[in-house]
């Protein structure tokens, strides 16, 4: 079994990729967070804002659970064969 340096920018980028997520959804979790303390006078504006943090914290979700999939299925490839 040998690791080519295709495989290693694979890891590399899947890893970069997973914190990116990560980071997207604590971002997006302490943005809801933030827009129950608005002091907006409109309550569609406090509504939008979030509605949009809480897409992105979804986003991120889904993006974290997709390479996590990802990299169990390149692992177990290179363990496998």
């Amino acid at each position: 079994m040998q690791i080519t340096i295709g495989d290693i920018l694979i890891l590399f980028t899947l890893a970069v990729v997973f914190l990116l997520a990560v980071s997207a959804i604590v971002r997006g979790y302490r943005e809801m967070k933030r827009s129950k303390s608005f002091d907006a006078s409109n309550g569609k504006m406090k509504t939008g804002y979030w509605l949009l943090s809480g897409i992105h914290m979804w986003a991120g979700i889904i993006v974290t659970l997709c390479y996590i999939l990802a990299g169990i299925l390149i692992v177990t490839s290179f363990l496998g064969g």
